[in-house]
This record gives C-alpha cells, sequence and structure tokens, in this order.
C-alpha cells in the first residue's frame, strides 16, 4: 500500500494567511475547491484497477469537476480584478 504525505504545513500556512485576511471571494473558493478535488481526483487516479475497479471513473468525474471549477474561480477573479 502506498502511502501519501500531504505537505501540511505548507496547507496550514496558506489557509492561514488566506483566512486572516478575512471572508474569502467566491472566485478564490471557486479556486480552492477546484484544487481540492483535482488532489482527490489525482489520489484516487493512482489507485490500481484490482483495487477498487470504480476509483478511475470516480477521479474522472472529480477532475472534470475541478477544472471546471477552477475555470470558474479564475474567470470570477479576474472580472473582480477589471472591475476594482
Amino acid at each position: 500500500m502506498r502511502r501519501y504525505r500531504a505537505p501540511m504545513p505548507t496547507v496550514r500556512a496558506v489557509t492561514a494567511a488566506v483566512m486572516s485576511k478575512g471572508v474569502i471571494s467566491p472566485g478564490w473558493y471557486a479556486i480552492l475547491t477546484g484544487l481540492a478535488l483535482l488532489y482527490v481526483a489525482y489520489l484516487l487516479g493512482t489507485v490500481g484497477g484490482d483495487v477498487d475497479a470504480a476509483a478511475p471513473y470516480v477521479a474522472l468525474v472529480l477532475g472534470v469537476g475541478g477544472v471546471a471549477l477552477l475555470e470558474r474561480g479564475v474567470r470570477a477573479e479576474l472580472r473582480r480584478k477589471r472591475r476594482g
């Protein structure tokens, strides 16, 4: 079984920095959620088909959802930057 080590000190530092600035915008919320979905999709994609036959299909769906959320978040942030 393969173990994955998340860089938790880095994740905690970034999360603390973002949250200390106040409520995040809907665009950044979509970007962070999309990145989380892509990370989970990556982890599921590395699971062998003999371990769980559905994992690659779930990874594909989560990956598509993650990319869609990333696109939505980037567009929202670009619109917000142009306005203000």
